[in-house]
């Protein structure tokens, strides 16, 4: 699994739906129609359930065939972000391609953030000074965009 991550360190979106899009579009590899479709994907995720973890913190992932290995954009926001009902200020986006390992890679990449996240701590994890320093605390390859 690629251990790879793109961050928005100062996300300006306020609602989740135009942060999402915020997030997907600083994914290089896709073009606008698929981030479209992942937009939907991961918006029809989240309607199943918001997928705030922990106080503050949102996790919103979807399958699909549109990547061929995991994609993660970190973002954070200064001022939060209404998911809906909830502010939140860290977002740990993360599509994972469909494949065979797919689901097994899936829901052990919610266990390695699950780890990072509590070993580091909510507050430490909104004080990190960078987003090289967060996507290390959170065991992530920062990829400059």
């Amino acid at each position: 699994m690629d251990r790879s991550c793109y961050c928005l360190w100062d996300l300006q979106s306020t609602d989740r739906s135009s942060t999402l899009s915020e997030m997907l579009s600083c994914v290089a590899q896709t073009g606008e129609h698929s981030r479209e479709l992942l937009l939907r994907a991961l918006e029809a995720r989240e309607l199943a359930g918001a997928t705030i973890v922990a106080p503050g913190t949102a996790m919103p992932h979807c399958r699909s065939i549109l990547v061929d290995d995991f994609v993660v954009v970190l973002g954070r926001s200064r001022e939060g972000v209404s998911w809906p009902e909830e502010r939140v200020r860290l977002i740990i986006l993360f599509i994972s391609p469909v494949k065979p390992s797919g689901p097994q890679e899936h829901m052990e990449l919610i266990k390695h953030l699950a780890g990072k996240i509590g070993e580091s701590g909510q507050e430490k994890l909104f004080k990190a000074s960078s987003s090289k320093q967060l996507a290390d605390m959170l065991g992530f390859q920062l990829i400059e965009s």
